[in-house]
């Protein structure tokens, strides 16, 4: 036996051992936070942002940068307000939180929004370990998935996010509508992401990719084209959406102030970094997808194929008309869980473990882009 089939009999031993416990899905939770923490942490850069966090929400009692917004918005949801920092004034159809702060009456958004993200952050931890053991049928192969998807924004942003663009609900959201079955729950879960943030009207689909390929990956099928309840569901979230926002701009008078050219200006500056920009969303988890590529491509699985890279390619280069890219990008989550289904399909349980050790070292050593202000090649 070679020093390295020896001293991974070690490590997987001794990971199969810590997860024998009862309590092992709250040891998935805490092991993924404190290496997500380490991860982050790999620069000074994200303290400042906490700092200035601090001064403002505890120390000032004031807002801290996008929960002003989020606050204005409360006291007039209709309300047109330009602001002098851009990232201000494409608020203006983002109202979940908005509407929660008015119901609840909050005085001090930042404390709450920030408080609540953190305790929804926790329990996304839960219910991603359950949903993964659910695809993955194998305990360490569930903890190394865990920690890979908290080394990535989209399982960090919880924590990492502390200057009110509301991410974290976003996604909150929209895993909420693939984590439930019931299509009253993924309605209303896909509808709320969409006044979250525009992008989940896009990342909705990736949602409904879930529901019409998983079932077959899972049971060995072919695709058909009948919708499923979960599918249509998320069809009428997104149409729901769509239906108020648009008397909205219609008949209340509310849209969007960009600059003139904005978008345009943002793809040229954007591409000029598109190695980077491409391969920081996805991080290790890239190991997966081009694996699911291959797989599907060898069985000649072609209409799978053309579903699961079609959806990633896609929000991947959507992604990457904007600046903040791995913001963005990170919608494309969904599809994360539909190439680890085509792996599971295809590996040993050893080779699985293997593969996903790899993702989860890269995940964990990667740097995460979108604090470290673009210092370097660290590019957002």
């Amino acid at each position: 036996m070679t020093f390295l089939e020896n001293s991974y009999q070690r490590f997987e031993s001794k990971i199969n051992l810590f997860l024998e416990a009862s309590n092992w899905r709250w040891r998935v939770v805490v092991v993924s936070g404190i290496l997500m923490l380490l991860s982050f942490f790999n620069n000074t850069m994200p303290f400042d942002d906490f700092r200035l966090f601090y001064e403002e929400a505890i120390v000032k009692k004031d807002e801290f940068f996008l929960y002003k917004v989020t606050r204005d918005r409360a006291q007039n949801l209709t309300e047109h307000r330009v602001y002098l920092e851009g990232a201000s004034n494409n608020r203006v159809f983002r109202l979940t939180l908005p509407v929660i702060i008015k119901v609840l009456h909050i005085r001090h958004v930042s404390l709450f929004v920030y408080g609540l993200q953190l305790m929804l952050g926790v329990l996304l931890y839960f219910m991603l370990t359950s949903f993964l053991f659910e695809l993955l049928n194998d305990k360490m192969a569930t903890l190394l998935a865990m920690i890979s998807l908290a080394c990535i924004y989209f399982g960090s942003s919880f924590f990492i996010e502390n200057c009110g663009y509301g991410d974290f609900y976003t996604f909150f959201f929209l895993f909420l509508g693939m984590y439930f079955r019931n299509p009253l729950v993924i309605f209303v879960s896909v509808f709320l992401a969409t006044w979250c943030d525009e992008r989940a009207a896009v990342a909705s689909g990736l949602v409904f990719l879930w529901w019409w390929i998983a079932p077959t990956i899972k049971y060995n099928r072919k695709i058909t084209f009948i919708p499923s309840w979960q599918m249509i569901a998320i069809v009428f979230g997104v149409i729901a959406y769509a239906a108020i926002r648009l008397y909205l701009m219609k008949y209340v008078g509310m849209s969007a102030t960009y600059k003139e050219g904005e978008f345009m200006q943002m793809i040229q500056d954007s591409w000029r970094s598109f190695g980077f920009k491409f391969t920081w969303v996805l991080e290790g988890f890239w190991l997966i997808m081009l694996l699911a590529f291959g797989i599907l491509y060898s069985t000649k699985d072609y209409l799978k194929l053309t579903a699961i890279a079609g959806g990633t390619l896609t929000m991947l280069f959507l992604g990457m008309t904007t600046y903040d890219s791995t913001r963005s990008g990170s919608y494309v989550f969904p599809m994360i869980f539909l190439g680890i289904m085509v792996v599971r399909a295809r590996l040993t349980d050893r080779q699985l473990r293997i593969v996903l050790a790899i993702v989860a070292l890269i995940c964990f050593l990667h740097p995460l882009a979108t604090k470290t202000r673009g210092v370097g090649y660290f590019l957002m």
